[in-house]
């Protein structure tokens, strides 16, 4: 079996993301009826179109057993077990939503990390989300952006919306297209601002 990869520990790279690492998420695994004790499989990941790595899961009644090779670097691989405990609480509804307790810190979390040798939560690892490393600008622009994907518009911010989705209102169109105008609008000033440039002039 391939190794899952050589993944980065936190303190060596002060930008890693919880979208930038290999994850399991106990809630693909229950929508996939794989949480019941002796169901096996592999999880793999890809990047473009490439397989960067995969792990053997068994799970078991109140745990799921990884078995994956790692390596720092370049070193040699080696084979890691490693067991996660399952947790549940009590739906308003009845039944039970099933977690995962991160075996690091305890914390029960729908999402475990493989950033490291091991796979433990966002928060043992110090990961952040994308979105909070944007600024003003990247915030705007993926705010605009996000508008004309709502609107079947191009992803190209220089390209104007011209067309109205069907069975949208009027005013509707009218307000989101406005609002991403403003916001790809403000993006260029504050860029322009912080290149001295003078838009008035």
């Amino acid at each position: 079996m391939g190794g899952y990869g050589s993944g980065r520990l936190k303190g060596r790279d002060v930008k890693a993301t919880t979208e930038s690492q290999r994850r399991i998420d106990i809630r693909w695994f229950k929508q996939q009826g794989r949480l019941y004790p002796g169901a096996t499989g592999i999880v793999s990941w890809s990047r473009g179109g490439e397989e960067t790595g995969s792990i053997r899961y068994r799970a078991e009644t109140d745990r799921m057993i990884l078995d994956y090779c790692y390596r720092f670097k370049n070193g040699e691989w080696e084979p890691v077990e490693q067991a996660i405990t399952f947790d549940r609480t009590p739906c308003h509804y009845g039944g039970h939503r099933m977690w995962f307790r991160c075996p690091r810190c305890c914390k029960r979390v729908a999402v475990l990390y493989g950033a490291g040798k091991y796979f433990f939560c966002r928060h043992c690892y110090e990961l952040t989300y994308t979105s909070q490393q944007e600024d003003v600008v990247d915030r705007l622009i993926r705010k605009a952006r996000k508008i004309r994907q709502r609107l079947g518009a191009s992803n190209n911010l220089t390209e104007p919306i011209l067309f109205k989705p069907k069975h949208m209102h009027q005013k509707t169109f009218d307000r989101l297209r406005r609002t991403a105008d403003d916001a790809n609008n403000l993006s260029w000033l504050i860029v322009g601002q912080r290149l001295g440039l003078d838009f008035d002039a």
